[in-house]
Formats: structure tokens, sequence, C-alpha cells
């Protein structure tokens, strides 16, 4: 019984964990029900004058924000901030060769 009690407590310590890192239920359903205005609109809009409204509000679902796409890149491809490092040496290191070309001629 204390093993099970164990695990139930653990599951919970698991759920509460996962709770603290979801945002507030009120908030996503207000970016979901400002979605659903901007599809209607999008609609009307197409079915009347031939063309959409532009995409939706960065951080809504299914829109994430670009601090989000930056984050994403950093652990799929990597680390983000170091290959922004060895585009900025490269970028000095062509700008020292262009200025050694100028001194040349």
């Amino acid at each position: 019984m204390s093993e099970e009690k164990s695990t139930w407590q653990q599951m919970l310590a698991k759920r509460a964990e996962w709770a603290e890192q979801q945002p507030s239920l009120g908030a996503e359903i207000r970016a979901m029900a400002r979605e659903a205005v901007k599809d209607v609109r999008s609609t009307v809009m197409e079915t009347f004058l031939g063309s959409p409204e532009h995409g939706g509000e960065p951080g809504t679902p299914l829109n994430p924000t670009m601090q989000q796409v930056t984050q994403d890149l950093g652990n799929i491809y990597g680390s983000y901030q170091a290959m922004i490092d060895s585009y900025a040496t490269q970028g000095r290191e062509g700008k020292q060769q262009d200025r050694d070309n100028h001194m040349e001629r």
C-alpha cells in the first residue's frame, strides 16, 4: 500500500510540475476566441473581396513567437548562439580581407 501511495504522490507531483508550465486556461480561451473571429473575418473578406487577411498574431495557438522559434532552433540544430557567433566571425574576417584588398590598390 505504501508503494502505491508513493507512486500516486509521484504522479500528483509530476502533474503539478506540468501544470505550472502551462499557460492559464483563460488566456488560451481568449486567444482561441480571437483566432476564431479572425478566421470568420478572413473567410468573409475572401468571399466578398477575393483575398484573405494576413496571418495570425504571434503567440496564439499554432503560431509561435519569434523567441519560441529561436529557442527551438537552439534545441534542434545545436547551439543557435554558436551559429550566430560563427557568422559574426566570418563577417569580421571578410571585412578584414576587404580592407587588405583596398590597401593593395
